[in-house]
């Protein structure tokens, strides 16, 4: 800032959208020469190093249209984040094990669900079913007669192999991520009954449920599975509740952690 703090380097990339749209020349209309920020000619936004906070998308809209250039500061790294960090855990025992524990009434009231967490810039995993390797699907009953051969999908339905499905406490938090050739799909869950193994579906299959040979009935395994968090660098989003749990890894401690999740979908 100069002497007298009137003028000086802005804190958002959102303020310096203001302040060209405020001086920007109504007139300007594509491609004649325009006014950006009450200057002639081109103008530049540059963004210092740091981290940049974003509560909401940045939009740009035809009230911005003049020659202007946002960039990074020679020699720094500016970065636009659209994560929350994560603080306040407090601990408690999770299947035998310490872990922390967070309350977001954001997820509770289901304006916010994220499948992401990255802690000390590592990306955590979700628990999952089977712990390693994959499930097969034993049936496909939607597909009747039509168990080969690749093409469109549209079953919802699957039958597990004996001891592969259990019934999940938080059924509607789990996914089941099935690969079949070169594509993974992934769907929540809407019903398992644990007396037949069929397992249900809430979004139809893209492509036939068959697996990378013909014959073969797709592989699979479960995700974001309550009951499997269970190793060290684990965490467990419990929608219905809005709680998060987190299995620390050794040397991690929940007041200098630095655990980030995703709030937004589009930064731009």
């Amino acid at each position: 800032p100069n002497a007298a703090g009137t003028d000086g380097p802005l804190q958002t990339l959102a303020a310096a959208q203001r302040r060209l749209r405020e001086g920007r020349d109504p007139a300007y209309s594509p491609p004649a020469p325009a006014q950006a920020g009450g200057q002639a000619g081109p103008v530049t936004v540059w963004l210092r190093g740091g981290v940049y906070p974003l509560d909401a998308p940045l939009v740009f809209g035809p009230e911005d249209s003049a020659p202007v250039t946002v960039a990074a500061y020679p020699g720094e790294t500016p970065v636009l984040d659209g994560g929350t960090r994560l603080t306040g855990w407090q601990l408690a025992e999770v299947h035998g094990r310490t872990a922390w524990v967070l309350d977001l009434p954001a997820v509770r009231a289901g304006t916010w669900h994220f499948r992401s967490l990255f802690v000390n810039g590592r990306r955590a995993a979700r628990p999952r079913l089977p712990k390693q390797g994959l499930f097969r699907m034993a049936e496909a009953p939607d597909m009747g007669e039509a168990q080969h051969g690749w093409g469109p999908g549209g079953e919802t339905h699957f039958v597990a192999a004996p001891g592969d499905v259990r019934p999940f406490a938080n059924l509607t938090d789990v996914e089941v991520v099935y690969v079949h050739f070169w594509v993974e799909e992934r769907s929540t869950l809407a019903a398992v009954d644990p007396e037949t193994r069929l397992v249900t579906m809430a979004r139809p299959s893209m492509m036939r449920l068959v697996g990378a040979h013909d014959g073969e009935l797709a592989d699979y395994y479960f995700d974001n599975v309550c009951e499997a968090l269970s190793e060290p660098g684990e965490w467990y989003l419990d929608r219905a509740q809005g709680r998060l749990y987190y299995l620390p890894l050794p040397g991690e401690e929940p007041e200098t952690a630095a655990a980030y999740s995703p709030r937004l979908l589009q930064l731009l």
